[in-house]
């Protein structure tokens, strides 16, 4: 089996920075980043987010023989979004940036917010998706559990400026803010997965990453969340009984943002699915928990099976 490398702060940093293009397709403009030579991985982000966003989401797998590419999704810095406001457009829209970079099908990666556009993907058009990955992914009706204070925190572009502000001058308190707002921890469990955090510098990059694709720019990003908050209240349950590729679903069972719920109807919705609870996952576990490099490899060694199969 190949030796396993995980992103440096420094990789990690550099996705903020990519070059990134708008291309004309059926559906409409679509701004899209690339990262690495290999096997494509579309990485479609969450939200607040946008390709810069994706490009970290596929960055783990990048530096282990990948190429991402990263979608912007409608709403979201340079697409627009009027090249589609529902999960089903969205979906749609991917499948038509495949077609203008003429790749015939491909693994897809989508997380939080991007879950509703890549679940529907491999639903809408099978042929397009040869695997699928999911972590903590929308798929039922979604309305954020928040506190005002949270709300303004980060659901303005104010509220984010001050989290990026106070992570690099209080980083602890910031840490523990954020893991307040996105897992169901108790306090003394989040007070040690805060200094767990800040202990390894790939965690704390990482969050410093999160939050800098959240409030950076966010004028060019507000859209794409209000669409995506309407939207998403409106979603009863996704139909995800057509999705056919093998798929691998991840969800922290402390997950406050998205609830186990949303993993669990999705486990038992697409026939064959497998699942992975990352235990005292919050929202962000896949990359944050203390089994996160595990959580990590096995997505890696499960992508290359299936993709080899």
């Amino acid at each position: 089996m190949s030796e396993i490398r995980y992103p440096t702060p420094a990789e990690i940093a550099a996705c903020l920075t990519q070059p990134a293009q708008v291309v004309e397709t059926a559906a409409g403009p679509v701004e899209y980043a690339v990262r690495g030579q290999g096997l494509p991985l579309l990485s479609v982000h969450g939200g607040p987010g946008g390709c810069d966003q994706g490009l970290w989401l596929g960055e783990f797998f990048r530096v282990n023989g990948f190429k991402t590419i990263a979608p912007s999704r409608p709403g979201y810095l340079g697409t627009p979004i009027a090249t589609g406001r529902t999960p089903e457009e969205q979906a749609d829209a991917l499948a038509a940036l495949l077609d203008t970079l003429k790749i015939e099908k491909c693994a897809a990666i989508g997380a939080s917010a991007g879950g509703p556009s890549t679940y529907l993907l491999a639903a809408r058009h099978p042929h397009r998706v040869s695997c699928l990955l999911e972590v903590d992914s929308v798929c039922l009706d979604y309305k954020p559990d928040v506190s005002p204070l949270e709300e303004k925190l980060f659901m303005s572009k104010a509220g984010l400026w001050l989290m990026s502000f106070f992570m690099d001058h209080f980083p602890e308190s910031t840490v523990k803010s954020f893991l307040k707002a996105e897992s169901t921890l108790d306090r003394h469990e989040m007070a040690i997965r805060a200094k767990e955090i800040l202990q390894d510098e790939s965690k704390f990059a990482f969050l410093k990453f999160l939050i800098a694709t959240m409030s950076e720019r966010y004028q060019e990003r507000q859209e794409g969340v209000h669409n995506d908050l309407e939207q998403f209240a409106a979603i009863t349950q996704l139909d995800l009984a057509p999705i056919t590729c093998p798929t691998l679903i991840f969800h922290g069972t402390m997950d406050k943002d998205v609830p186990p719920r949303h993993g669990e109807y999705a486990k038992a919705t697409i026939a064959g699915a497998d699942f992975y609870w990352i235990d005292g996952g919050s929202h962000t576990g896949f990359w944050t928990a203390p089994e996160a490099q595990a959580a990590q490899a096995h997505a890696l060694n499960w992508l290359r099976s299936k993709i080899q199969a």
